[in-house]
């Protein structure tokens, strides 16, 4: 049970703050994995100028490029590259605990499941913050079954929904979920979300923009379209990633 290969992909843009605590953390769990050997490690450099590539390589973890500056070409990338029978991703900027290889193992070991998702803890609170998950990530999870932290699938799965969607700027996880639980409900499959185990994830898109950033920014989404928006390269850059918006 616990000799499932498991392949880890890391998509990183400029991480040399984070990539070092966040490879750490999957190193550790690996560690308390009964096959250590059968987690793969890695990460997608997509044209990092800071220390991003030299701190993986100083690390037990796979480095792979990736030119085109599309978060989904990214992560697809990195499991072209990939050779386990499940296929996690995770943020360059979140750890682990310590035990989820094995609780990964058991959901997918067991045949019940197309895949699963971690809780997500945030390394930091404020009433923003927490405002901006009750209206995003705790209804997601509420109606939809949507939970991100660590995502993971089988491989056949992943391959026949067709990875992720590489017109999609932003929420192509939670779209990747979505058709995953499609795709398992026409198999007798669920989605799992894993509470046992967690990711700690950084607030630094909070620190960078404001903890009322994305709460402010909900009705831009909605007059845009909804999920429309998504597929806007430059509304996603000058709303989610761009610090000189």
């Amino acid at each position: 049970m616990n000799n499932l290969t498991i392949s880890i992909v890391i998509p990183a843009y400029n991480e040399e703050k984070y990539i070092g605590k966040t490879l750490d953390s999957i190193l550790a769990a690996r560690k308390n994995y009964q096959n250590p050997k059968s987690i793969e490690i890695i990460v997608v450099n997509n044209c990092s100028t800071d220390k991003t590539e030299e701190i993986v390589k100083s690390k037990e973890a796979q480095i792979v490029n990736e030119e085109k500056r599309c978060i989904a070409s990214v992560r697809n990338k990195g499991v072209m590259h990939s050779s386990g029978a499940v296929i996690g991703f995770l943020d360059a900027d979140s750890s682990a605990s310590p035990s989820i290889f094995g609780s990964i193992a058991d959901a997918m070991s067991s045949g019940k499941y197309i895949g699963g998702g971690t809780k997500v803890k945030i390394e930091r609170k404020s009433i923003g913050i927490y405002m901006t998950y009750f209206l995003t990530t705790i209804p997601a999870k509420w109606f939809f079954g949507v939970a991100g932290g660590l995502i993971f699938t089988e491989r056949k799965a992943f391959d026949e929904i067709g990875g992720f969607d590489e017109t999609l700027y932003c929420a192509e996880d939670s779209t990747l979920i979505l058709k995953l639980k499609d795709y398992g409900k026409k198999r007798g499959k669920k989605f799992k979300i894993i509470t046992d185990d967690y990711v700690i994830t950084s607030s630094r898109s909070f620190d960078r923009f404001g903890d009322w950033y994305y709460f402010k920014n909900l009705p831009r989404i909605l007059l845009k379209g909804g999920t429309k928006a998504f597929r806007d390269r430059d509304f996603c850059r000058k709303f989610w990633y761009d610090s000189n918006r």
